[in-house]
């Protein structure tokens, strides 16, 4: 499941595990229109993360877990607070600046270093990178580099030289990735949400093609 669905699932858990009490795997496949199976992949990473109590076929949301999924709503903002701290503990955060110790990286590669020697699935490194961006623990600029925050541009990093000046006529602010705010791209349908992926990597083998 993509970072967007999974934090649907954490919100379908707050509705249903009203009071802190456990929900089943199958009602919460129910609610979201997922396979028990996906479910519980997904429910495996949120352990990880902090955001569910561990558990078999049962799930129950940790307390941070609950203050995200009731602030991504009305405050996806407030929400990425809560995250920050349970995605600066994970293992993906320590990784991330290994790689960023130099300077920004591209999206596509700093996805590639993070999915070395985990599962087959294409997306896993894109999403773990997308998990660190909404919790505030690494930043994307405009041309989908990716830096960690305060990092200075670094000579020959991926990212420009210097900072331009804004100027009316400039490209949409940072926090646009392809014309799309964060709000609108998890908003996206499952399908959609697939292909605006698979055109980030489009746009991002172009930029990065050897000029002829």
């Amino acid at each position: 499941m993509s970072p967007a669905q999974q934090i649907r699932l954490v919100v379908a858990l707050a509705g249903l595990g009203a009071e802190g009490k456990e929900v089943t795997r199958a009602a919460v496949a129910a609610r979201i229109g997922k396979s028990p199976d996906t479910v519980s992949e997904s429910m495996a990473f949120l352990g990880e993360v902090g955001l569910t109590e561990p558990g078999r076929g049962r799930y129950a949301l940790t307390d941070q877990g609950r203050a995200f999924a009731e602030a991504w709503p009305r405050d996806s903002t407030q929400a990425r607070l809560v995250l920050r701290p349970l995605m600066q503990a994970h293992w993906s955060a320590a990784a991330a600046a290994k790689c960023l110790a130099d300077g920004t990286l591209p999206q596509e590669e700093l996805a590639r270093l993070l999915r070395t020697g985990l599962s087959r699935h294409a997306m896993r490194g894109v999403y773990l990178v997308e998990w660190l961006v909404i919790g505030l623990t690494v930043e994307r600029d405009d041309r989908l580099h990716i830096h960690l925050p305060g990092q200075a541009q670094q000579p020959g990093s991926a990212g420009p030289a210097q900072a331009k000046p804004r100027t009316e006529r400039e490209e949409p602010d940072p926090a646009f990735l392809l014309g799309l705010t964060l709000r609108e791209i998890q908003e996206l349908p499952d399908a959609r949400y697939v292909a605006f992926l698979e055109g980030v990597l489009q746009t991002l083998r172009g930029a990065l093609a050897p000029v002829a």
